[in-house]
């Protein structure tokens, strides 16, 4: 075997007479092997027992290549993020909000607290099968709320459904027609998701003594649609501008629902105060006004 001295000169001597060629941004070194021009590094790799010279990367190079891997795995994260988020439903609007942008007040601190700590132990949440049913009057920024929980959940992985009983209806009528997913596909993709979100729960019903026949289907589908998720064990996170009592006091809605919202709902949390449709309509006019509209 031949000596690393004997490797040292026959790399040297190949060096030195050019057969193997120094790159642009190196130069050779006192030891007669090449170094990077910038931060004056080794570009080869020689092994412990003296027996085997390599080519390697310098400091400033393996940071380039850490950099680009950095990179590499920010780019699949996003393009893994964007397919969730459009398979999520979540609509344009809501789809790059985050609880960190929120605006907080007296009046919602506590509840974007308790959420912002379910997002953080979402894994537990998952596997505890923890839902949540978030309540308060119109403007409140339920939807808003919900949204932020869902994005944030997308971002660390999970597989989530944005959706309301009124696009559920649709797609379940669509389906009639041979257009829309037909209904056991589309409990199934319910079931599917880690977590699922139904806004507005309840607005479907109201004045429902005019469409007596109508309301009363929706209110199966609804059932069918909660049921899924409750014997899929997975959590899902309401919202809705009733409690959960006045679902049966003012909707009417069938016991067997409000027993499923019940037991799937382990935190209830009302959203008090702020109307943020108003403020948000005030910024647009103010803008308008600016120019003259």
């Amino acid at each position: 075997m031949r000596s690393f001295q004997e490797i040292l000169n026959e790399v040297r001597n190949d060096y030195a007479i050019g057969t193997i060629k120094l790159h642009d941004d190196e130069y050779l070194g006192n030891d007669g092997l090449p170094h990077c021009q910038n931060c004056k590094g080794a570009r080869v790799f020689v092994s412990q027992d003296r027996n085997f010279i390599a080519r390697c990367l310098c400091k400033c190079q393996s940071e380039a290549e850490e950099a680009r891997q950095k990179e590499e795995a920010r780019q699949k994260a996003l393009e893994a993020f964007n397919s969730r988020r459009n398979l999520s439903m979540l609509g344009a609007r809501y789809k790059n909000i985050r609880l960190e942008n929120a605006t907080i007040t007296e009046n919602n601190k506590d509840v974007y607290a308790r959420c912002s700590r379910y997002v953080e132990h979402a894994k537990e949440m998952r596997e505890n099968n923890i839902g949540l049913y978030i309540y308060g009057d119109n403007s409140s920024g339920k939807t808003y709320l919900t949204a932020c929980i869902c994005n944030e959940l997308l971002w660390q992985g999970y597989r989530c459904i944005y959706t309301n009983l009124a696009t559920i209806l649709s797609e379940i009528r669509s389906s009639y027609d041979g257009q829309g997913m037909g209904e056991c596909e589309l409990l199934n993709r319910l079931q599917a998701y880690d977590f699922a979100f139904i806004d507005d729960l309840g607005k479907e019903f109201i004045g429902r003594e005019f469409n007596a026949s109508s309301s009363k289907w929706a209110e199966e589908k609804l059932f069918e649609v909660i049921n899924a998720r409750y014997n899929a064990q997975k959590p899902t996170i309401f919202s809705s501008n009733y409690e959960i009592s006045a679902l049966a006091s003012e909707l009417r809605l069938d016991k067997a629902i409000i027993e499923r919202i019940n037991e799937m709902a382990t935190r209830v949390l009302k959203l008090d105060g702020d109307d943020f449709r108003s403020a948000v309509r005030k910024d647009v006019n103010d803008v308008a006004k600016k120019y003259g509209i």
